[in-house]
């Protein structure tokens, strides 16, 4: 029972007929009916929040781990990196070639060391691909528009998966359309979907050709990736976008990777205005399609490896030609801190260490550095904030700062007045 329906006359004894008691029934019906609606519309909105709110709190998570598995990853790499070039430089050539056990020995450390170089590397790009997904299901994934050509696109993804397909002793193949006209959107995130679509070329097939394809087709630029693998099952196949997802038996073969790679790509293409299908046949291979439009619209942040961004980092201090010499390093984290003093000593300036903010302001009080590399995230007080102190101080306000950073915040970096933001 949700209610009564209630209806009287005073003025005359059987007013009502039967008629009118069936209308009445009906109406009453009718209103329970849309009260037990209402009752189920006010459940769903609370069940819905309550999903968003753990969806939310899921992304959250994704992306807080995922930030403090990076810091301390990209120091490992940069240290490992480090060793082993000056093994290679310094050490190795010192060594004797005559005895046997010391060259077998040199060359397990080089090995070793080169495990340790690639397996975080991989790490890497799984952490990247978490914080891909996090920044897609909160809608803050940024995109730097410029003109892109897609046969280059496809080259440095070729480039940079060719030792896959070596290690593999596979065929690469290219078929790409001569003149092909030039589009607007994101080269390194059209980039990504090329490596993530050719990686699972590879992963896939044992013996063959890998061949990359490009062509202009009823007003769109399409790019294919086909090999001759293993292929995917027909009621597979709409699960591979799927996020979390490998096609397959998991039980007998070890997946590789998250599944997140082709979903992401799709987001990616999608979010150019283009889309992404696949044909496949069991034993007979698979080809991954997806298409841009011409023209086209769209961007995205510029994901650096850390042997790049030290460059990119060397280069600029470079330019800026710091007076006299000096670099003040302002970083929460040691390792990054060491592994950038290194970098900077090894390359002829005087180097200065801060690990917090305030830190960082008193030394600048004591003696202006030539230029001061910082990080966003640190406590008490954050790099934005140091910014802004130094870029409003008439004594301070030329020292050229160069943000480096895990926070993808241009924008807010560039209003404040710094001279570069690169983000590791």
């Amino acid at each position: 029972m949700v209610g009564v329906v209630s209806v009287r006359s005073t003025e005359e004894v059987g007013r009502f007929t039967e008629a009118d008691q069936r209308l009445l029934s009906t109406i009453a019906t009718s209103i329970g009916v849309a009260v037990h609606n209402a009752h189920l519309f006010e459940e769903a909105r609370v069940a819905r929040e309550f999903a968003e709110q753990a969806d939310e709190a899921k992304t959250t998570f994704l992306s807080t781990v995922s930030h403090e598995l990076r810091r301390p990853l990209t120091s490992v790499l940069g240290f490992a990196k480090i060793i082993r070039r000056r093994l290679d430089e310094v050490l190795f050539p010192l060594i004797p070639e005559d005895d046997k056990k010391v060259a077998r020995t040199k060359i397990q450390v080089s090995q070793n060391l080169d495990v340790v170089v690639s397996e975080g590397e991989r790490l890497t790009k799984l952490i990247n691909d978490v914080l891909d997904l996090a920044k897609i299901n909160a809608g803050k994934l940024t995109w730097n528009m410029a003109q892109v050509s897609i046969a280059e696109v496809i080259e440095r993804a070729i480039a940079a998966t060719s030792s896959l397909v070596d290690a593999k002793k596979l065929e690469l193949t290219r078929n790409v359309d001569a003149e092909l006209p030039l589009i607007t959107g994101d080269s390194d995130r059209l980039i990504q979907v090329v490596i993530n679509l050719i990686s699972n070329a590879v992963k896939f097939t044992e013996a063959g050709t890998v061949t990359c394809a490009a062509a202009k087709r009823d007003g769109e630029l399409v790019v294919s990736i086909t090999d001759s693998g293993i292929g995917i099952r027909p009621d597979d196949q709409p699960k591979v976008f799927e996020k979390f997802k490998q096609v397959g038996d998991t039980l007998t073969d070890k997946p590789q990777g998250t599944g997140l790679g082709l979903p992401i790509s799709r987001e990616i293409v999608e979010h150019h205005g283009g889309r992404m299908w696949l044909e496949s046949e069991i034993g007979k291979g698979s080809t991954f399609y997806f298409s841009l439009p011409i023209p086209g619209e769209i961007g995205a942040p510029r994901t650096l490896d850390f042997n790049a961004l030290v460059r990119q980092l060397r280069d600029n201090v470079a330019s800026r030609q710091p007076r006299p010499q000096s670099v003040l390093v302002v970083d929460d984290d040691p390792n990054i801190r060491g592994v950038l003093q290194q970098e900077f000593v090894e390359a002829g300036y005087a180097v200065r260490l801060a690990e917090n903010g305030r830190q960082a302001l008193a030394m600048i009080r004591e003696e202006s550095p030539g230029l001061v590399i910082l990080d966003v995230m640190m406590p008490e007080m954050n790099g934005f904030d140091v910014a802004a102190v130094l870029k409003n101080d008439p004594a301070n306000m030329d020292i050229p700062i160069i943000i480096l950073s895990i926070v993808e915040d241009k924008e807010r970096g560039f209003r404040l007045g710094v001279d570069r933001y690169l983000t590791m």
